[in-house]
């Protein structure tokens, strides 16, 4: 049977190479295999069982797509679960003691806004 496109494995050797992966992890540590080295022990394990039950060679290239496609996915399902958190925000400030009297002074009508333009203004 031909490799599927993409490099990925058949659909129902999915649920089948992400269990025996997970035992294989559990194996390499057993054997007090760690880091980097376990985990391509882990992969050369279930490249070999996929291959033997799918009747045709599981490539290790195969196993490692399926499982970064299984993280990618896991996280985004976490994210999607996860609250959202509120922006944060600065807290409101009193405004200055120029900008007071400039208020005054507009709401007073002695000093125009600036968006008057020069006819409006009144000197002080």
């Amino acid at each position: 049977m031909p490799t599927p496109p993409h490099g990925t494995p058949d659909r129902g050797l999915k649920p089948f190479i992400l269990a025996i992966h997970r035992e294989a992890l559990e194996t390499a540590a057993a054997k007090g295999l760690t880091g980097t080295l376990a985990q391509v022990a882990a992969l050369q394990d279930t490249a070999s069982l996929a291959s033997a039950k799918a009747g045709r060679i599981v490539t290790e290239e195969e196993v490692m797509r399926l499982l970064l496609r299984e993280r990618r996915a896991r996280k985004i399902r976490e994210a999607a679960e996860a609250v959202p958190v509120a922006p944060v925000r600065k807290p409101a400030v009193a405004p200055s003691r120029f900008r007071l009297g400039r208020w005054r002074a507009v709401a007073m009508g002695v000093v125009h806004s600036a968006s008057a333009g020069l006819t409006g203004k009144v000197r002080l």
